[in-house]
């Protein structure tokens, strides 16, 4: 590293020394652990749904479809391009090792490619969610205000507890998601009402506008396990898990911290002219 030698012992230092390695290692990390519990809230609403349905409470089951159908071209679109781009940096790390097949990094490169274009590309998935989902005749964004109720509400049991706990940065990060969830709500007023001027708005805000929904639908999956790590670490600080704990919470400062932060730049593109 620069700061010189970290294992002067050793021949050599791993390569995880590196601030840059470490922050591929980390994306990844944030990808495919908050991108798991984004798909599994949805299993959970899909089993919600199917228990309503077989109850008779087909107006709690309609509800129900109706957050799933917003939810679905936020994980199809933006899951499939952060995808990508963990495997990018999973060749990356390797360096020009990383491009040969003995690994099988390339292979994975390779494969995940195709998800972002199979079933709806992104820019499909991302009208889908834009001009079918929130602004839909008749459904006055109930789909997205909703989903802004529960993330502020997610937010705000962080930001309103009596005992914050000592680890984590859980009212920070609450204040962070509040904010954004705000900014999400106000981003698309504002493209509705560019929209009823001149409908090829929706469709230059729409690609930005799924990624800006997907790192904040990222950010609560990653403050909610902020908190149960961090609820863990208050009740056994030393026990046999207390290092599973530690790293999911410096993994939900790193997401807070690094790739959250990537919505101030999506926001000019979302709001560009013609």
């Amino acid at each position: 590293s620069l700061n010189g030698p970290s294992f002067p012992d050793k021949v050599a230092d791993p390569i995880i020394v590196h601030p840059a390695v470490r922050s591929m290692l980390l994306t990844q990390k944030c990808f495919a652990e908050g991108g798991r519990a984004m798909v599994y809230e949805c299993a959970f609403l899909a089993d919600k749904m199917a228990e309503e349905k077989a109850k008779g409470n087909d107006k709690a089951a309609e509800d129900i479809d109706d957050t799933l159908g917003f939810l679905t071209p936020i994980l199809k679109g933006f899951l499939t391009e952060a995808g990508n781009e963990a495997a990018y940096h999973g060749i990356q790390v390797y360096g020009g090792h990383g491009y040969i097949n003995s690994n099988g990094q390339e292979q994975i490169a390779r494969d995940v490619r195709i998800s972002s274009v199979w079933e709806g590309t992104t820019q499909i998935q991302s009208l889908d969610l834009l001009g079918r989902k929130i602004f839909a005749r008749g459904k006055n964004m109930k789909p997205i205000k909703d989903h802004l109720k529960k993330v502020s509400a997610t937010a705000w049991e962080q930001i309103s507890s009596p005992a914050s706990s000592s680890h984590g940065n859980l009212r920070s990060h609450g204040m962070q998601l509040m904010k954004e969830a705000a900014r999400w709500g106000v981003t698309t007023v504002q493209i509705g009402a560019r929209a009823s001027k001149d409908k090829d708005a929706v469709g230059i805000a729409a690609e930005p506008y799924l990624m800006m929904a997907g790192y904040i639908s990222l950010a609560e999956q990653w403050l909610k396990m902020e908190a149960a790590a961090a609820k863990a670490l208050d009740k056994d600080p030393n026990g046999p898990d207390a290092d599973f704990y530690k790293g999911k919470i410096h993994a939900a400062n790193f997401y807070f911290e690094n790739i959250l932060p990537r919505n101030t730049a999506l926001l000019p593109k979302i709001l560009a002219s013609k």
